[in-house]
This record gives structure tokens, sequence and C-alpha cells, in this order.
């Protein structure tokens, strides 16, 4: 009885993409249809309670929007005689964030040996089955092949995306959003950094230098240490009533926000154009505390 009320119960929590996609939950009532369609009433819409059914919706959107376009667009830098082509990469990464996996290990259980959103992404039947290159066949004795390629394929060429790329593709999908009407009248602005720690060996990272207090055998105090953290730091300029980004910037991990935040309140604008004004701005305790790494700006 137990189990019974454990599996209806989960059955009723909403997945990952529901929540970061904001629906409402939908549940299979196979008794309530049935006496439906007995007493003839008219079946105004069919949904695939899946995934793969929820994202369909995600990407119509997507298309009306423009953003399809947008990807589309995209080219990897120096890439050749690809067999998958760049906005196959760009959706599958997309995919990867919103269905929120942390590793890229974890994708072929969680999504490219999931047939209905391979498809969606453009895959067909047999590339899923059977994969796009033979490669490494001959090595393979009892694991099967997920998904027509692997994770180490789509983090290789996904990162070859320069900064300046992504923030262009970044700029231009609040420019559509803000074609749209997403964003109207004064907006209230706040700046946040997230830290994107990568190993030493990464190219081009930053260096940060940070202390922690660390214990030391036969000594009371803590003693204090110095260690250096790699690796990037995003900016996001967003507006604070919906959550919804205005500009971004990637730089080095050590670079100090409040640097970036007129540069990035003058990109937001252009993104804006004539469909809303940022408030008044400025520099201070408000607008770029160093230590909450948190900026906020308004009317």
């Amino acid at each position: 009885m137990e189990s019974q009320q454990e599996t209806n119960k989960a059955s009723e929590e909403p997945s990952i993409v529901q929540e970061r996609l904001n629906w409402k939950l939908a549940w299979r009532d196979d008794a309530q249809v049935a006496q439906g369609l007995y007493a003839g009433e008219d079946i105004e819409e069919m949904h695939e309670l899946s995934d793969a059914g929820l994202l369909d919706e995600f990407f119509v959107f997507l298309e009306e929007l423009g953003m399809m376009e947008a990807f589309e667009q995209m080219r990897l830098p120096g890439a050749k005689r690809m067999l998958v082509p760049t906005v196959q990469f760009v959706l599958l990464y997309l995919l990867k964030v919103l269905f929120g996996a942390q590793s890229m290990h974890e994708l072929p259980r969680v999504l490219f040996s999931d047939l209905g959103l391979m498809e969606l992404v453009g895959f067909n039947a047999q590339q899923c089955e059977e994969g796009l290159t033979k490669r490494g066949e001959a090595r393979r004795t009892t694991k099967k092949k997920q998904g027509p390629l692997s994770a180490q394929c789509l983090a290789d060429n996904i990162s070859k995306l320069t900064e300046e790329e992504m923030e262009q593709l970044f700029n231009q999908m609040v420019q559509l959003l803000a074609r749209r009407g997403f964003f109207s009248g004064k907006l209230l602005v706040a700046l946040d950094g997230s830290k994107l720690p990568t190993p030493e060996s990464y190219e081009g990272c930053g260096k940060l230098k940070q202390t922690r207090s660390v214990k030391i055998k036969g000594q009371k105090e803590a003693a204090t240490e110095e260690y250096y953290v790699y690796g990037w730091k995003v900016l996001v300029l967003i507006e604070v009533h919906t959550r919804l980004p205005l500009a971004m910037k990637l730089v080095k991990i050590q670079e100090y926000e409040g640097k970036w935040l007129i540069p990035l309140l003058e990109q937001a604008q252009r993104n804006l154009g004539s469909a809303a004004t940022i408030g008044q701005h400025g520099r201070g305790p408000g607008c770029a505390g160093a230590r909450q790494r948190r900026a906020s700006c308004g009317a």
C-alpha cells in the first residue's frame, strides 16, 4: 500500500523539464477519458506525457521566436567535413542544460538514448541505434552504443565556440525577446556574476588567488592557506521582476565585476532597442558589491 502511494506521489511530481519550462502538470486518467469519449465530448487537443512531447511545443516556440534561425547560422571555427551540423550540437547542449545534467557523462543515459528527443533534434532511428560512424566498433564487446554520438564528441565540438560567438548569440536572443514584447517600460536590473572553475590547463582561463582555513596537526588554531582557482566568470545583467537576462559577458575568473557594469548596461539597452529603457543606474554599494557579487540598478 505504501509503495503504491509512493508511486502515485512520484508520478505527480514535475520533472526537471516541466519545472524549467514552467508548464502545468498533467497526468493520465484513462477512465475519465473513456467516460468523456462515451458521452460524446469533443477532443480539443492531445498531448504526449513525455519530455519529448513537452519539448515539441518548446521547439515550436523557438522557431516562432526566430531562435532556430539564429542557431542554424552558427558555425564552429576551423571545423571541416562535419558529420553533425553545428545547430544539432547547439540544440543538444541546450537540452543538457534544460535537463539539468551536471556532467557530460550523464548524456548517453538521459538524452542520447531517448529516441523521441533525438529525433526532435534531427537524428533518425538508424543513427540513434547504430551511431554515425563505425569508429571504436572493434574494441566494443558488450556495451551497446547509446545514441548517434558520444558525450566527448559533443564536448569537443561545442567548446570550439568562441567567447565572441556566445555573446553574440546571447545578445541576439535578448533582441528577439524584446521585439516580441517581453520587455516594456522602465526596467529594474541587477548584475549577477557566477564563477566557472576549470582545470589549470584550460586554454586562456583566468587565475584567482583565494584563502582558506586549514587544520595543522598538533596546532589548536587553524592556519590560513593560499590557493588558486582557475577558470572564467559569467556576468549576466538580469531584469529583476521577470529574471530574464538582458546582456552577458564572459571574463576571466579574477576580473572585478564592477568594471563591466556600464558596458553591460549599454549592451542591454542596445538589445532592448526602443522596446524598454533601463532606469537610473550607477556604481556604489547597491550597484556593484564586490563581496555580494550583485548589482542593483533601477528607477
